[in-house]
């Protein structure tokens, strides 16, 4: 473990490291001339694993990790940075493979990011996406894909190759690619055994303000220099070479012809007939259309969705006939259409803003719509298109925005999209106070002034109340799932704990409803009952009447309708913490939270719910009550519609 400067999140580090289930290891820690309290910090502990070395001076990371190879005297070396945090179980479970795999001379595991405070923030994609061997074969020569601070390699390989000094930013990726070009073999584990965390002065942080298309161009022609010059040129280096190529080619066009580029590629995406259709078509709409509109909308689809539902219910609780709503994205399907249509004039722009000349069209058009009103009102969710017109808006114009949730970290969103025009927003809706909660941090992070606070307004959504309570099934013990079948979704996960309980238990039926079948390894299919996208709002509410536990593993959410609607018939919540699941979900009081971050265990904690409920019937009944009356109480559309019409209809304050 390197350590310069690092004495905030050091002890928690070591911690991590001295409570590993694996316990035979020396632990060395190279403190790399730190000038703040590092030095005592680790004098705390007093463990005999412990070696420290002291650089009288700051040497730098990479001399420090040739340092740590150097005197490491184990058959393994694993690495671990002064700021991550290892799982209990990291040591054991790399240890058994890599003495089970004696061909393998790297393994990772994956990881999960965390901000300063140790909260989840995210995933690393490359890292969540590449795991298998051929994924990382093919992967690592573009992009690297393999945590540092999660690998253990053999100490012979490594000692052979050291970590360049050429490669400052990326020694780690020039060590893999180096392995690789020598046919040797890098595993990663399929499981999450290390929190990453990423901090204003972490290296990766740094690295990344150099700006990361740069930084990988740059370290690709020194690897490749380093290997040529060096005549150790080697098998996956010609993937590397040809990924080079590729890329500095792309970087000198972007730096050369960047207005060039950003129109070919969105001619490249553009649906040539789409387009020109679109074009007529809102011509011609936007021309009949009676001046000025009162309200307008900009909402990403119609298609089927909880977001959607709630975005039609909104439209309907403002009861304005002389609105427009501008559908920002392409819709999956129609299933929404009317609900939509049925309080607005829908129209679809999602090609028109494709080109930048079509888009500046539109810019003038809705400029005009609302130019002479004294009382319009712009209501935009999930739409970047939203928040590039607010600019261009009259002050006169009220300005509100709904966020359901933050995306990660990683991403890009909303919340992100609107920071450049956040003081002209008039009103920011949230639907639970996680999210108000993340806009303060946001806030506070990019010194937006802290009035804006008060301009957040917390409306919670609505489903339509369900009387009697239903009387559920005995025999059987029906878990659902409800909802899209996206990544942070995780319903693959669901599928495999689908196939763990049914196994032993042939009462215990799952069901999936939505787009999610391809979301499912074929070989779990047998397992699901697919009810597919159900529209039929009678269907879909049988499903919820027979369901006994609605079951979400999700990443990331604001707070879902399908557990509003699945609480409102008496369904119990057994959901991933996340989002602001916690703030109606409350354990054993009208559902569960599964607080675990490894799927390993989320599946575990799982699985001992379903079975809990399933031998203890008289306790899901009581579950069952109270998710019911929580949900008539809390779930309230008087008080949705109310809110919503105030905020919309109400004069705004100059």
């Amino acid at each position: 473990m390197p350590v310069y400067n690092a004495s905030s999140f050091l002890r928690e580090a070591i911690e991590s490291v001295l409570s590993q289930t694996f316990a035979d290891f020396e632990f060395i820690i190279i403190n790399d001339g730190s000038t703040d309290n590092s030095l005592e910090v680790i004098k705390i502990f007093k463990d005999p694993r412990i070696q420290v070395i002291h650089n009288e001076k700051n040497l730098g990371i990479i001399k420090s990790r040739n340092i740590g190879l150097l005197t490491a005297r184990g058959k393994y070396i694993a690495n671990m940075d002064a700021d991550d945090i290892c799982l209990q179980s990291r040591f054991e479970k790399q240890m058994m493979y890599l003495n089970e795999h004696p061909d393998v001379a790297v393994l990772a595991t994956k990881l999960v990011l965390i901000d300063t405070k140790g909260d989840e923030i995210g995933l690393w994609a490359e890292d969540n996406t590449c795991v298998t061997e051929e994924e990382i074969l093919r992967t690592l020569p573009r992009i690297n894909c393999i945590g540092q601070p999660t690998i253990i390699m053999r100490t012979d390989v490594v000692r052979e190759i050291m970590y360049n000094k050429k490669f400052t930013y990326n020694e780690d990726w020039g060590l893999w690619l180096h392995i690789l070009s020598l046919h040797k073999k890098i595993h990663k584990l399929p499981e999450t055994l290390l929190k990453y965390r990423q901090h204003p002065s972490s290296t990766t942080v740094s690295a990344n303000k150099l700006g990361v298309e740069k930084k990988v161009v740059t370290f690709k022609f020194r690897y490749l220099s380093y290997k040529i010059f060096h005549n150790k040129f080697l098998y996956t280096d010609k993937q590397v070479l040809s990924s080079f190529l590729k890329e500095s080619l792309r970087y000198i066009l972007k730096w050369l012809m960047p207005r060039i580029y950003g129109f070919g590629a969105r001619l490249k995406s553009l649906e040539k007939l789409r387009y020109l259709k679109q074009f007529f078509t809102v011509s011609k709409q936007l021309k009949q259309f009676k001046k000025p509109v009162d309200h307008l909308y900009f909402f990403p689809f119609y298609h089927m969705g909880g977001a959607e539902r709630v975005h039609a219910s909104i439209l309907e609780a403002a009861n304005q006939p002389n609105s427009i709503t501008f559908i920002t994205s392409k819709s999956e399907n129609s299933d929404f259409f009317n609900l939509f249509s049925k309080h607005t004039t829908l129209v679809e722009i999602d090609e028109l803003t494709k080109l930048g000349f079509s888009e500046r069209w539109l810019l003038k058009k809705i400029k005009g719509l609302v130019s002479s009103s004294e009382n319009a009102t712009a209501v935009g969710c999930n739409s970047m298109f939203f928040y590039q017109v607010v600019p261009h808006l009259s002050p006169k114009i009220k300005v509100v925005d709904l966020l359901h949730a933050f995306v990660h970290d990683y991403e890009s969103g909303p919340e992100k999209w609107s920071l450049a025009c956040v003081n002209r927003i008039n009103a920011r809706v949230v639907i639970n106070q996680k999210t108000k909660a993340d806009f303060i941090k946001l806030y506070k992070k990019n010194n937006i002034v802290s009035s804006n606070v008060s301009k957040i307004k917390f409306i919670s959504n609505y489903v339509e109340s369900q009387k009697p309570l239903p009387v559920k099934s005995e025999s059987v013990l029906n878990v659902t799932y409800v909802g899209r079948g996206g990544e942070e979704k995780r319903v693959n996960l669901i599928a495999k704990l689908a196939k763990k309980v049914t196994s032993s238990h042939k009462n215990i039926k799952f069901h999936f409803v939505g787009n999610v079948k391809d979301a499912i390894s074929p070989d779990l299919h047998k397992y699901c009952i697919f009810h597919n996208e159900v529209s039929d709002e009678k269907q879909l509410q049988t499903i919820y009447k027979e369901t006994h536990i609605l079951i979400i593993a999700s990443t990331r959410e604001g707070f879902p309708m399908v557990i509003m609607e699945a609480m409102m018939q008496g369904g119990v919540p057994v959901c991933t913490n996340v989002g602001g699941i916690s703030e109606h979900v409350k354990n054993n009081v009208n559902g569960f939270l599964v607080d675990s971050l490894e799927e390993g265990a989320i599946i575990k904690e799982f699985e001992e719910k379903i079975y809990d409920l399933d031998a203890n019937r008289s306790e899901l009944s009581k579950l069952s009550e109270s998710a019911y009356n929580y949900a008539l109480t809390h779930f309230n559309k008087d008080i949705f519609f109310k809110s919503w019409f105030e905020l919309l209809n109400n004069p705004l304050k100059q």
